[in-house]
């Protein structure tokens, strides 16, 4: 049992058991016959990778949409209908034109579909990028200096070297160096290197972090050497866990809400446009089926009934036009094209977005949940405060360091008098010599090599300068005027001072790191000094003496050591790292005249190679100061969770730091109250874990801000998959690939750009140019707008699908020849809605994006008020001309304008007055919604309209029984109707009857050119959802009135070239035409106008403003202060 536990925990076991749980050893390694068995038990060494989806079934996926079913059912009819049809070949081609153009749309917008999908399962084969090629292995008692990893098998003994990448997990057994540290960041979310060793732990469940004697696969060994055994390989290892994880996280993912929100509204379509389609054909089956009944029968005489199979097709090629209509073709390339927009403006701003759909994601984010390293703080440690103890000897004096990045041009020591004293030169001479890091500077950007918090020490040293004033002055200004080629003049200048000779490495024991230098140029009666760095309470505990101001060297007394134990307390409270510094000049004798030969047989040699020494030469030093340090917040951040207040989202921070500096940069940010009870905000990832999962929902389910510390990353896929459980709309940041899982299960995965690992990039939906939380709150706020703006397109495009369905549903229902057809529908949709639509895209953002509440995910994309308006306005846009066309056949006179000529045929308003006057009244009533139609029967039955002449063309006026009973003109007596002009052309029919078939081409045309005008107009409608056009000004757009030309233009290119005016079956029109054009487009502002005033009144959304809460006082307060810093 206790081996099997090792086996599964090696790193509780000691090396022995280990060892024996293994079945190796660490003289021989495996045999060739064992590694052979263990590989057929447990595979290779690889990540496995999932079966792609084949390419078949990613295109078939992309028709797996009610409306793309719909356009494809309507496309399979006209292709069938195309075929029956009788007619010319001419005739033949323009009926093929419709089914190609849909079916062009649904091919590209497969293959855009395709080529989305076929990019995002990257992350799985970055990870296998991180996995060691080769590793140097113990076997049959020989070393195999580059085995290929993926040979490698639990048991093997694997020797690994500084900057080795680990191939494996392996339990550490051997340190062969005094120090062995990892890089293990991209796993557990640590921003420095990590110590190991052989010690086992005692705890079986700890966090990755603790497991300090196991190395990791996909990690890599910063520095020192060791031996360790493989203990677990491929998908057992931790990496293995985060792929399995990665691809359960895919399975899960969920539509975004605007997909969801289009789906419901295209299965709601599909029905309503299913049974218009449906009522159209019945109300107009007396046309071709006429049934006769038997007497005494309640069945029909079918051998008395008759069908006539050419008018059943005619009507249900309306009905295909019909659907063809009240589909927006052009939506998705509308909605993909702004969103296209919204990634640019986001790069701009530093949010690279990799996946479209998370544009709109951003806008009802309700939470975010952020790393604290590197996203909320620079990832730049900085050394805060710096404490020495004052003349007297018993109290400290403290100076406040400024600064957030690697630059000491951005910073420096406040309150130094007017020179460096004794203490803090040397204070400074530690700081630059004890120290295996160095300052950097490319393009302008000064970077840390090495740790960070050795780093942050160089940048104090420059801060400090030296003691003289005018060399100081000297190198800052070297410094300043090319920080490239000597980016750290002053440590430069100290080190230039010191030979080093030794380097004391740091370790868990001592705490503590040390140099011995000798001074140069050397005398043999200067000596060697030894300058030491560590944990305050160690140092402070080898220590012996303290060094005043001016450098006198006096005994450590209780009252100097309370003093300094105070100020350590107060630095740990703030959640400081804390530093001390010593030196000491009275080494032994065998190290006071050493040389710096490490290779030779001396006692000082000896006495170095001894790790176990070297607390014992760190002994009786004298106490120099101590350096607090912190990785600062970024100064931006704090006006970004206010932003986050104010716009009603939660901030939850997640970080593998300590409980203590996770709260304390937390209060610093405004996340939380200064004097905020954390009790129940502040939780460890274990506490987290062991709580019950009806617990923690209930945690998550309160709207506060959290702080989750020493998390692991399943802690962070738990709290998402809860998040989204409640409702919640989750952003994730991460940069590790312990993070890849949650950011695949994420509403919005966020990956750091510049830290972040290939795999949390590939993983993400959008990453951070630079790092920034502050950059993921500008996103959200033009996700809102972006959203605002595609509301607005979908609001101009499905209102203007309607009015095409009124129309030809008017048309059906009154017995109109056919005013539209589906090839004309199609170019509408298409090609002259788009460019107004994609400009709707540049809507500004309104002022007060951030000042409202997230927008609810399951809020309706069409609310009621919303859908009224639509019907409204979309009543309008398709069916005025409706109304022009009874107005002209039905009136002798309108609106005092009189329409009567001679040469007109017998007007049935005149014959039946009772019914003209409420037929004249709903005429005027049907301006609400009567444009399309009310052009083409105004055409046919007026020689003139309000005025503007009609009769130029020499087209015939007919009645209006003759209009809607047009089928039965070949039993008319004595009908005829003459041939007229449209441009240069002269259309003609021979068959008097063909005037409501060939000859309707020009009331075509003045119906498609009113439905053209309508929806430029109703463009600018859409500019604002309920503010009026006086106070959104029609320029405050500029593109949109650039797209309204270009549609306009595009429509003109169709009239006028000959070619194209075949195809779409128009005509020229006059400038008359163009008049009566404009005369039925331009009401729909208006009707618009009183709609968004109804909606202000009586529907409009209440403003919500967010109350302030204390920790957005603070985080005010603070702004001012980390902006100066």
């Amino acid at each position: 049992m206790m081996a099997a536990a090792h086996q599964q925990s090696p790193w509780i076991g000691s090396v022995e058991e280990v060892l024996s749980s293994q079945k190796t050893s660490l003289t021989q390694g495996l045999s060739s016959e064992e590694v052979a068995r263990r590989r057929e038990q447990y595979g290779t060494n690889e990540l496995q990778k999932e079966p792609g989806t084949p390419l078949w079934k990613l295109v078939l996926s992309q028709f797996d949409d009610m409306l793309v079913k719909i356009l494809l059912a309507a496309a399979l009819v006209s292709f069938v209908l195309a075929y029956l049809e009788e007619g010319s070949a001419e005739e033949g081609i323009r009926a093929y034109i419709e089914p190609l153009v849909i079916l062009l749309i649904l091919v590209l917008n497969a293959i855009v579909g395709v080529w989305q999908e076929s990019n995002a399962e990257k992350a799985l084969e970055a990870l296998k990028e991180l996995q060691s090629e080769h590793a140097k292995v113990l076997r049959d008692g020989k070393l195999i200096p580059d085995l290929p990893a993926r040979e490698l098998v639990p048991g093997d003994v694997v020797e690994l070297a500084a900057g080795d990448k680990v191939p494996a997990d392996i339990r550490l057994v051997v340190c062969k160096t005094a120090t062995l540290r990892a890089e293990q960041a991209s796993l557990t979310g640590e921003p420095q290197a990590v110590l190991k060793g052989t010690d086992a732990v005692a705890d079986a469940d700890c966090e990755l972090q603790s497991k300090e004697c196991m190395l990791f696969a996909g990690t890599a060994v910063a520095s020192g050497s060791g031996i360790g055994i493989v203990t677990s390989i491929g998908m057992a290892t931790e990496i293995g866990k985060i792929q399995s994880q990665i691809q359960e996280a895919s399975q899960e993912e969920e539509d975004t809400p605007l997909k969801q929100k289009l789906d419901q509204f295209g299965e709601l379509l599909a029905k309503v446009i299913f049974w218009i389609c449906v009522t159209v054909w019945l109300i107009n089956y007396h046309h071709f089926l006429t049934l006769r009944w038997a007497p005494g029968s309640l069945l029909p005489d079918w051998a008395a009934s008759s069908f006539n199979l050419a008018k059943c097709t005619y009507y249900f090629k309306i009905a295909v036009a019909l659907a063809v209509a009240a589909i927006p073709e052009g939506l998705p390339a509308v909605i993909t094209t702004c969103l296209a927009l919204g990634t640019r403006k986001m790069a701009k701003k530093n949010a690279i977005v990799r996946k479209l759909p998370s544009v709109e994601t951003l806008g009802c984010t309700t939470v975010i949940c952020s790393d604290k390293t590197g996203t909320l703080t620079t990832n730049q440690m900085s050394v805060v405060q710096l404490s020495l103890l004052s003349a007297d000897g018993s109290s400290m004096r403290h100076f406040e360091v400024t600064g957030t990045t690697y630059n000491p041009d951005q910073g420096e020591v406040l309150g130094l008098p007017g020179g460096l004293d004794t203490c803090m030169s040397y204070i400074a001479e530690v700081c630059a010599v004890c120290n295996e890091s160095k300052l950097d500077c490319s393009e302008g950007t000064f970077k840390g090599v090495g740790a960070p918090t050795e780093a942050s020490l160089k940048v104090l040293t420059e801060k400090l300068g030296t003691p003289d004033k005018a060399t100081t002055h000297k190198l800052v200004q070297q410094r300043i005027a090319d920080a490239a080629a000597c980016a750290s003049p002053i440590c430069e200048w100290y080190d230039a001072k010191l030979q080093r000779l030794a380097l004391l490495e740091f370790d868990r024991d001592r705490k503590s790191m040390g140099v011995i230098a000798r001074q140069t140029p050397y005398t043999r009666h200067s000596g060697n000094v030894l300058l030491v760095k560590g944990a305050a309470e160690c140092v402070l505990e080898r220590c012996d003496r303290i060094m005043l101001p001016e450098g006198k060297i006096v005994k450590l007394t209780p009252a100097a050591r309370a003093a300094v134990l105070e100020t350590v307390n107060d630095m740990a409270g703030n959640a400081l790292r804390i530093l001390a510094l010593a030196r000491k000049t009275d080494l032994p004798s065998p190290l006071s005249g050493f040389d710096g030969d490490m290779h030779g047989n001396n006692a000082a040699t000896k006495l170095l190679q001894d790790a176990s020494k070297y607390a014992d030469i760190e002994s009786g030093m004298v106490f120099l100061g101590l350096a607090g340090l912190r990785d600062p917040p970024r100064p931006e951040v704090a006006d970004a969770i206010r932003d986050c207040t104010n716009a009603g989202i939660r901030v939850i921070v997640i970080t593998g730091d300590n409980q203590a500096t996770a709260e304390a940069i937390c209060r610093m940010i405004g996340v939380f109250d200064d004097n905020e009870d954390l009790s129940e905000h502040s939780f460890t990832g274990r506490q987290f874990s062991e709580m019950g999962e009806a617990q923690q929902e209930a945690l998550l389910r309160k709207k506060n801000n959290l702080v989750f510390s020493r998390a692991e990353p399943k802690h962070k896929q738990d709290i998402v998959r809860l998040l989204k459980r409640c409702g919640d709309v989750a952003a994730m940041t991460g940069d590790g690939v312990n993070d890849a899982p949650a950011l695949k299960l994420a509403d919005i995965g966020v990956a750091m750009g510049i830290t972040g690992t290939e795999v949390a990039k590939e993983a993400s939906d959008m990453v951070l140019a630079d790092d920034n939380f502050s950059t993921i709150v500008a996103a959200v706020a033009e996700g809102r707008s972006i959203y605002n703006n595609m509301k607005a397109f979908i609001r101009y495009m499905i209102s203007s699908n309607i009015g095409e369905v009124a129309s030809i549903f008017l048309t059906a229902i009154l017995g109109l020849p056919e005013g539209l057809i589906p090839v004309q529908l199609l170019w509408v949709n298409l090609v002259t809605d788009g460019p107004p639509a994609t400009a709707l895209g540049f809507n500004p953002a309104d002022p007060d994006i951030m000042q409202k509440p997230p927008r609810d995910p399951e809020e309706q994309l069409i609310t009621p008020w919303v859908f009224v308006r639509y019907m409204v306005v979309g009543a309008y846009v398709g069916a005025a001309t409706v109304g022009a066309f009874v107005v002209w056949y039905m009136c002798d006179s309108f609106l005092g304008i009189d329409l009567s000529q001679p040469e007109a045929m017998g007007c049935i308003c005149c014959e039946h007055s009772i019914w003209v006057g409420g037929a004249c009244y709903m005429v005027v009533g049907a301006y609400v919604g009567a444009a399309t139609v009310g052009a083409f029967v105004v055409w046919y039955m007026c020689d003139s309209f309000l005025g503007i002449d009609l009769s130029q063309d020499g087209h015939t006026p007919v009645s209006w029984y003759q209009l809607s009973h047009w089928e039965e003109c070949p039993k008319w007596q004595g009908f005829t109707a003459s041939s007229y002009t449209a441009g240069s052309t002269t259309v003609s029919f021979a068959n008097p009857c063909d005037y409501f078939t060939v000859g309707r081409t020009k009331a075509s045309t003045l119906s498609l050119s009113v439905l053209v005008a309508i929806e430029m107009f109703n463009a600018y409608n859409a500019l604002s959802e309920d503010n009026s056009l006086l106070q959104v000004r029609p320029w405050s757009n500029p593109w949109l009135a650039l797209a309204t030309v270009v549609s306009l233009g595009l429509h003109c290119v169709i009239l006028y070239v000959p070619f194209l005016a075949q195809v779409f079956s128009i005509v020229p029109l006059s400038l008359n035409e163009w008049l009566l054009v404009l005369l039925f487009a331009l009401p729909v502002i208006l009707i618009d106008e009183l709609l968004k005033m109804l909606g202000r009144r009586f529907f409009g959304v209440k403003h919500v403003v967010p109350t302030k809460r204390a920790s957005q006082v603070q985080a005010e307060q603070q702004a001012p202060k980390l902006k100066a810093a």
